[in-house]
């Protein structure tokens, strides 16, 4: 039978649209709207100190386990690649700034922490950021995927959890007795919360996971690490990994697509109609919430502006 060849839709394509992904389709549509058509070039550019500090914690573990280059995790830490990935961020505030701090500080326990969850694993090798694309039924584009790590005997993704950097200045001298106690939990003025990893996969990994099993036949895991919690979710110990499931939660996933597919029928490459048809939660941009925290303010006023507001 002849291989049918399958091409982006026009809905996405007229708006210079030429994929999904997970994380994409679980986007609110005003946040999408804003991230993928309005301002892609800005938007691309923005980071903060989880997103900067998890894809370090990512980077020390995949090159811990995917390569022969290095010893312990002190060498991968310490090498130029990583350094360099450490020097080259910018906070956009303090908080920020101090969270980032408190991440490196920690990355080394928390890279640990994802290796004893994959020490639990049968021993295998592993390849990291292995891309795969799939085609869903009813989604008229396809879905661009990077594996954290592939193995010979399992795939899974690597899953952060960092605490919150709060000011908390010192009202009395430190004393010698709880000296250690504080230093580990502050940088100058600021202190960090310790969190626990979950006890169930959130659902959105879950979501993810589904979408990989789809293309990549392996047994999967999620590891979850924070600087002092970690938990390996296998099929074997996590219903929500089980086939069954992940069956639906790919439903679901294309079911987020597909909704906003239909928006990008009905605007039919007029971008004001589509920004209409995702009007955005006002309050979430006032208040800074964590998906506008790091925007800046004369690009929220473009945004709002497109409204009238």
């Amino acid at each position: 039978m002849e291989k049918r060849i399958r091409k982006v839709a026009e809905c996405y394509t007229k708006f210079g649209l030429q994929h999904t992904s997970k994380s994409t389709a679980c986007l609110k549509h005003s946040d999408r709207l804003f991230k993928k058509i309005l301002f892609p070039k800005e938007t691309s550019k923005l980071n903060n100190a989880s997103f900067k500090g998890g894809n370090i914690v990512h980077d020390v573990v995949q090159l811990f386990v995917s390569t022969n280059q290095y010893e312990t995790l002190d060498d991968v830490i310490n090498s130029d690649k990583i350094q360099k990935e450490i020097d080259s961020y910018f906070p956009f505030n303090d908080k920020d700034k101090y969270k980032f701090k408190f991440i490196i500080k920690n990355l080394k326990a928390t890279a640990q922490n994802h290796l004893s969850n994959l020490a639990e694993l049968e021993a295998q090798t592993f390849k990291a950021e292995i891309e795969y694309t799939a085609w869903l039924p009813n989604v008229e584009t396809y879905w661009l995927m990077y594996l954290d790590l592939v193995g010979t005997k399992n795939f899974g993704d690597l899953k952060n959890c960092f605490g919150a950097a709060k000011e908390s200045p010192l009202k009395k001298p430190v004393n010698k007795g709880t000296a250690k106690k504080l230093i580990d939990n502050r940088i100058d003025d600021w202190v960090y919360s310790n969190v626990k990893v979950p006890q169930r996969p959130y659902f959105s990994d879950v979501m993810q996971i589904a979408l990989y099993k789809h293309s990549c036949s392996l047994p999967p895991f999620l590891s979850y690490a924070s600087n002092c919690d970690r938990k390996l979710f296998t099929e074997n110990n996590c219903d929500e990994l089980k086939q069954e499931n992940l069956d639906q939660a790919l439903k679901i996933l294309s079911m987020y697509e597909v909704a906003w597919q239909k928006k990008l029928e009905i605007a039919d490459g007029d971008v004001e109609k589509l920004a209409w048809l995702c009007v955005p939660d006002v309050s979430d941009i006032k208040k800074n919430t964590f998906m506008w925290e790091n925007v800046p303010d004369d690009l929220k006023n473009k945004f709002l502006g497109i409204y009238g507001l």
